[in-house]
């Protein structure tokens, strides 16, 4: 019998590929689940890539990606979130947005010990995955030696603001179990195949979206949204023009308000939301292993300088 993938080879860029290591480290949440974890490995990388998914997907939609970035030369590593992906927690709970911070810190400080001492560290995620990122780089800057954020959720204000939307704000801890709506992904990407995709994949979460998975990301958000200008890392943001889950504007924006002394922001007119399925991703991946490494030759030589 054919795997659910296999009608997608060539149409979805994921489809058919796999992290030539799975479940390859323990790794436990906060709240004491078990977490899955993936890697592309040399044992003596140019640096260390950290890819995080979206909120209510999975690892299978950076393994791509992943791939490209470990054929330049990187060690790829990802994890499913708690509640997602082949990962334990309930399905589509995201009791705290902080605690996927923390999990996610406590994944790269365990990972990195597998690794030379002075291996540079890149962190990268799309959506509500670069809102996590950039929660992390502002929380360990000096664990971190770069972002990349592609088409990250800045604002806790989206693009249409639903009714939905609106009834969240006023509901209560009380409700955490409710269901509203699912997430609506018919215009996430031009490939017209994504969401035929994102339904049959078996470890995306595709039910009604829990009211406090709801509250707690909008909450994240929030805190990112007052705090966000304060990123001091290199970084780059990639957005698109026709995204139409996050205002463009609001990326430009923090661009232009961050204090980082090597900040860029990489416009393409025609991307939408979800960066990693749209034709521009072999270009944008490109560039990306050329921005990280110009800067972890520059790191690497820093830490050298330093001992």
């Amino acid at each position: 019998m054919a795997e659910w993938w296999s009608g997608y080879i060539g149409k979805i860029p994921n489809a058919g590929l796999f992290y030539s290591k799975e479940d390859w480290m323990s790794l436990y949440s906060s709240n004491g689940y078990k977490l899955m974890t993936y890697r592309f490995h040399h044992d003596y990388p140019r640096a260390l890539v950290f890819i995080f998914h979206e909120m209510f997907s999975d690892t299978s939609e950076t393994v791509y990606v992943a791939k490209l970035l470990y054929e330049k030369g990187y060690s790829v590593l990802s994890m499913d979130q708690e509640g997602h992906g082949k990962s334990e927690g309930r399905k589509g709970m995201i009791k705290n947005f902080e605690f996927l911070v923390i999990d996610s810190e406590k994944f790269i400080r365990k990972a990195k010990k597998y690794y030379p001492e002075n291996t540079p560290i890149f962190l990268l995620g799309g959506s509500t995955g670069a809102s996590l990122v950039a929660m992390l780089a502002l929380w360990r800057p000096n664990l971190i030696s770069g972002v990349i954020l592609l088409a990250p959720v800045l604002n806790a204000r989206t693009q249409p603001e639903t009714i939905f939307h609106k009834l969240v704000r006023n509901f209560t801890c009380c409700c955490s179990c409710l269901a509203l709506e699912k997430l609506d992904r018919s215009s996430f990407s031009r490939n017209p195949y994504y969401e035929s995709y994102f339904q049959a994949n078996p470890w995306t979460f595709k039910s009604k979206l829990f009211i406090q998975s709801t509250i707690a990301t909008m909450s994240g958000i929030k805190e990112l949204q007052n705090n966000a200008y304060k990123i001091s890392v290199p970084l780059v943001l990639i957005q698109g023009g026709c995204d139409k889950f996050v205002i463009p504007e609001d990326s430009k924006k923090f661009i232009d308000n961050c204090v980082s002394c090597d900040k860029e922001y990489w416009y393409y007119e025609q991307l939408y939301h979800s960066i990693l399925f749209e034709p521009e991703i072999n270009e944008i991946i490109i560039r990306c292993a050329d921005w990280i490494a110009f800067r972890s030759q520059f790191t690497g030589n820093m830490k050298m300088q330093e001992m």
